[in-house]
């Protein structure tokens, strides 16, 4: 069995977005519908006044903010491998995974698109958002 994204929270985080079952997967955050705040993963409470959050599917595009390469890794993972901060082009901020062409480091300001993948591996593999160089 493959597990999809963040359990711990109780919500659903990863996924098609509400009603679309056989969509393209996405991740799910919220917006707040009064003060405009966003954030992932979903929250039901908006953070900064406390307004009840709407369901928001990410389009899956960002810009890199900042990037590592792991060279050392927790149980589960494969060194090397690289990790980083995506700005959502809906305004969230989000550290996944990256996957990036051989001999070609990332750099702050490129853009990125989503793509689903083993992120960590186990008795129970995990599935995640890896972001890739977009086009």
């Amino acid at each position: 069995m493959t597990s999809i994204g963040e359990q711990s929270l109780g919500l659903k985080v990863f996924g098609g977005a509400e009603g679309e079952e056989d969509a393209t997967p996405a991740l799910l955050g919220s917006r707040c519908p009064t003060c405009g705040d966003v954030r992932y993963p979903r929250r039901v409470l908006c953070p900064v006044d406390l307004g009840e959050c709407e369901e928001l599917a990410f389009a899956g595009t960002g810009t890199l903010f900042e990037s590592v390469r792991m060279e050392i890794a927790p149980r589960g993972f494969e060194p090397p491998f690289l990790v980083g901060f995506v700005d959502l082009d809906e305004g969230a901020r989000l550290f996944a995974r990256l996957d990036w062409p051989d001999g070609v480091a990332p750099s702050h300001g490129d853009r990125v698109e989503m793509t689903v993948g083993v992120v960590r591996r186990g008795e129970e593999p995990l599935l995640g958002p890896i972001f890739v160089p977009a086009g």
